[in-house]
């Protein structure tokens, strides 16, 4: 079973942090830059304080459209990201494994989970997409293992 600290070892997702007055729009714009979906709120850049993510952001926009006069319908983009974080953040340590965290995405409706380390201070980030990228092959070594016990049972294997 993969541990989320051998994921940490092979992926360098970079862990992108901004302090809860940072506009939505500069929150925004550092994802788009960085090519990810999410930025951790944190006070000083090693304790999670809240998460915002695309969805977020986009789920805002559309709850509050047609509140501002004609012309101004981007201004919330100037609030902090406090305004719109979710808080507090679910996270996963390094000792859990690939299915823990699943589980934490799937239960939770997440993308990303934030990893902590004994301390409780931030050491990386899991997304939905390095979970799909290791989960594949260990899938498929259950999958021969599976076949291979089937096959030594003298067993017709399931088509």
């Amino acid at each position: 079973m993969m541990k989320i600290s051998d994921i940490l070892k092979q992926d360098n997702s970079p862990l992108v942090t901004v302090t809860h007055d940072t506009t939505i729009l500069t929150a925004s714009h550092r994802m788009r830059v960085e090519k990810i979906g999410c930025v951790i709120v944190s006070p000083d850049g090693k304790q999670p304080e809240g998460i915002v993510a695309v969805r977020d952001i986009v789920y805002n926009l559309s709850e509050h459209w047609g509140e501002a006069p004609k012309g101004d319908e981007f201004a919330y983009l100037n609030q902090p990201v406090s305004a719109i974080m979710r808080s507090p953040v679910k996270t996963c340590t390094l000792d859990q494994s690939l299915r823990d965290v699943l589980h934490i995405m799937w239960h939770f409706h997440f993308l990303h989970v934030p990893v902590v380390d004994n301390q409780g201070e931030m050491c990386g980030i899991v997304s939905i997409d390095d979970v799909i990228k290791f989960s594949i092959p260990e899938m498929q070594l259950e999958a021969r293992v599976l076949h291979e016990r089937v096959a030594l049972s003298g067993q017709r294997p399931l088509e």
